[in-house]
């Protein structure tokens, strides 16, 4: 039995690797750059030592690391054929990301939900977004890293039964995000803090109240014109000029929101059914990561683990809707698709906190078992 799962592990494995060897290996030949046949060799091995020694290294969940790692090596292949050079820095920024995902899977292992970690993580969270205010042109986004913080700072107060204070944390840090000018994390933040809530406690005493005060922030935010939706949708040129697709077979409500979306990149080069798909493994990653938070033994892992799966399946269906000019929002990237290094390190230190807390699944159901047997 176990060499069966042992082999069907390896198998996954080998696929994923091969298949990242391709998408790098061909354009390699095709332009004879150096840079790409270091790509086509560096990306696969990096990707089955991670599936294969690191997983099993820090007990992480398998599946999450490789459907992640592979949206990564997607980012970086979408830049490969255009400018080889950046796609060597792209592949640089996902290394370095790597070490966050192991940070969040260790750090699922000691975290408890204690007033400590809640006070930490609120205020490193309300810092980071404050601190556009103070400072409107940061050299790097941190509005994501910031919402990994507050999440945690959310889960750890609804785990102490304190769901009020956890209603208050996310008003305060939904209300800097509309001041800063952040709609679309905004709205992000407001469905998951309501989402979890709802899930967490469920008393329409305490939600009912919460969401008339999100919508009352939304509705002095249109009311002083905070944001601007009219400049935020632009041609469908992009995806045209990209080459992803002929502009007769396009309709005429599809538009663009970032020619320089590595999306819209991936499309031009290998298609936009070959993005599609790679935008489809979402789902997977989204059900695995609701599979781990249903089987989580505490509150603090089980709301954390939804809080994470929600904030990347979200994410990337509003980046989505908004490529193919459903959401009339900008600036929204497809997470782990992004060259942005703070929004990669947040997007995989969450997919580090679902894998740490499968892992830890894994040991409870392991000790179960050992004192079942001790029990007989």
């Amino acid at each position: 039995m176990n060499r069966q799962k042992s082999s069907g592990r390896f198998r996954f494995a080998a696929a994923s690797v091969l298949l990242a060897a391709l998408i790098f290996l061909v354009p390699a030949l095709r332009a004879g750059n150096p840079s790409l046949y270091l790509l086509a060799v560096l990306i696969p091995c990096l990707i089955f030592l991670c599936e294969t020694v690191i997983a099993r290294m820090f007990s992480l969940d398998r599946m999450i690391m490789a459907l992640v790692l592979w949206l990564c090596a997607a980012g970086i292949a979408a830049l490969a054929q255009a400018d080889p050079d950046t796609a060597l820095a792209q592949s640089l920024r996902c290394g370095a990301a790597l070490i966050a995902l192991l940070i969040g899977g260790i750090m699922m292992r000691t975290l408890t939900p204690s007033l400590l970690t809640s006070s930490c993580a609120a205020f490193l969270g309300l810092l980071m977004l404050a601190g556009k205010l103070f400072s409107p042109v940061l050299p790097f986004p941190l509005t994501e890293a910031a919402m990994v913080f507050l999440l945690i700072a959310f889960a750890s107060l609804s785990a102490r039964q304190s769901t009020v204070f956890a209603l208050l944390l996310g008003l305060v840090a939904l209300s800097l995000l509309l001041i800063t000018g952040s709609f679309a994390d905004a709205v992000l933040w407001a469905v998951i803090i309501l989402l979890l809530a709802f899930a967490a406690d469920g008393r329409l005493m305490l939600l009912l109240p919460a969401l008339a005060v999100v919508s009352l922030l939304f509705f002095i935010t249109f009311r002083l014109r905070l944001f601007d939706l009219s400049g935020s949708s632009s041609s469908v040129e992009a995806l045209v000029s990209a080459g992803a697709i002929g502009a007769d077979a396009l309709p005429e409500s599809f538009s663009s929101l970032d020619s320089g979306s590595l999306f819209l990149s991936l499309a031009g080069h290998y298609g936009l059914i070959f993005a599609g798909l790679t935008a489809l493994l979402f789902l997977p990653l989204t059900l695995r990561g609701t599979s781990v938070a249903s089987a989580a033994r505490t509150r603090f892992h089980a709301v954390l683990a939804m809080g994470a799966s929600l904030m990347l399946a979200l994410r990337a269906l509003a980046a989505i809707l908004s490529v193919f000019g459903f959401l009339p929002l900008s600036g929204l990237r497809l997470p782990f698709l992004t060259d942005s290094l703070p929004d990669l390190c947040a997007q995989l230190f969450l997919a580090g906190m679902l894998c740490g807390i499968s892992g830890q699944n894994d040991a409870d159901l392991a000790e179960d078992a050992h004192l079942a047997m001790l029990a007989k």
